[in-house]
């Protein structure tokens, strides 16, 4: 499905979880696709969690539940981004476009439920919206988006990151955090690592042509620019292996009738002039 509003559009699969496989703005692309996999091109939601998970399992309420890998060897970045999406609402005007699209399969999570992912298009911001319903009992939740950027659009310089962070996570032999918490250095790439970012804010920026400021209700984002094509800046409710401990924060619990939603705004800057 293509939305579009003003220079923006959006080409959304919903084969794929409602990702988008396409990001243009004013003709230009800016997402990347690295692989087929679906874990390695486009921009997918990740729910009901994200990143890696220790032992690819889930513990609540005193049990453990084995997750199926789905990226060898990890069960990672949830089960929507596989699952088929089907269409709730859909607005289109001059001025905006908006889908609000729904995953009800969930193969291999414990527990029954729908995950709703919506993009709301306008003509300098794109809003992005997760929300992950319980149908029938409570369970522990992270959600995020990972979009595939391009590093190189063609036109302006490289793509360049910033965050405002506070932290970064420190990773074991295994990739995932230690509980260790490390001073951020912005120089000491390249990274695969999650980062607290208490105001949500990250910037992606191709100085020279445009930037996308990044604002979202999560509190944390991971980042991979170990690639010589693509940068993955990754805004998330918590953090890898979140669904076991949320690093000094509350890990997110949807429960019957109250559902977790994660907002985040896209917003365009045109860098040109």
């Amino acid at each position: 499905m293509r939305l579009v509003a003003g220079d923006i559009e959006v080409v959304v699969d919903l084969a794929e979880g409602a990702r988008a496989t396409g990001w243009s703005m004013s003709g230009i692309e800016v997402l990347a696709s690295h692989g087929p996999d679906p874990v390695e091109h486009g921009m997918y939601p990740m729910a009901p969690w994200a990143g890696r998970l220790g032992g690819n399992r889930v513990h609540w309420r005193g049990r453990d539940h084995d997750l199926p890998v789905t990226y060898e060897p990890w069960a990672i970045h949830g089960t929507v981004l596989r699952q088929r999406a089907t269409v709730l609402e859909l607005e289109v005007d001059a001025d905006r476009a908006r889908l609000l699209a729904r995953v009800e399969d969930h193969p291999g999570w414990p527990w029954p439920a729908a995950v709703d992912i919506c993009w709301d298009g306008r003509p300098t911001v794109v809003t992005t919206s997760i929300s992950v319903h319980a149908l029938t009992e409570s369970f522990p939740v992270v959600m995020g988006w990972h979009p595939w950027f391009r590093r190189h659009l063609g036109v302006g310089d490289p793509l360049e990151w910033t965050l405002a962070a506070t932290g970064q996570l420190e990773k074991g032999i295994d990739q995932l955090p230690t509980g260790r918490v490390l001073t951020f250095d912005a120089g000491a790439g390249p990274f695969d690592d999650a980062f607290a970012v208490p105001s949500g804010q990250a910037t992606v920026c191709w100085p020279g042509a445009m930037a996308i400021d990044i604002a979202t209700e999560g509190s944390w984002y991971v980042v991979f620019d170990a690639l010589p094509d693509s940068v993955c800046v990754e805004p998330q409710s918590g953090p890898p292996d979140g669904l076991r401990t949320a690093y000094g924060s509350t890990v997110a619990v949807a429960a019957p009738d109250a559902p977790v939603t994660m907002v985040t705004t896209w917003s365009v800057r045109d860098l040109s002039q």
